[in-house]
């Protein structure tokens, strides 16, 4: 065993719907809702935790504020936003 394994236990598995589920205990540290990436190996299964990215507003960013969206509405010679509906592409128009 390397330094940074830990023993923690034997645990059976269950049967939830069709799938197969196995508790992890809460020395494990892993938090509910965790997402796994799951490697099958002649010696077993691994489980690896996967760190959630980080999500971002794509509108809040530096580029985003930097670009020339009146150049956009200028090379389409109309201003989208003054254009009434053709057909029902806008059925609710509160957003």
């Amino acid at each position: 065993m390397m330094d940074s394994e830990k023993y923690l236990g034997i645990y059976k598995t269950r049967r939830q719907g069709n799938s197969v589920t196995v508790t992890i205990p809460k020395e494990a540290n892993i938090n509910a809702g965790t997402e796994l990436a799951v490697t099958q190996t002649s010696a077993g299964i691994i489980y690896v935790p996967i760190k959630p990215t980080k999500k971002t507003n794509r509108y809040a960013t530096q580029a985003a504020k930097n670009y020339n969206y009146q150049q956009d509405i200028d090379d389409l010679g109309y201003d989208p936003n003054t254009q009434p509906p053709v057909g029902s592409e806008r059925i609710n128009d509160s957003w």
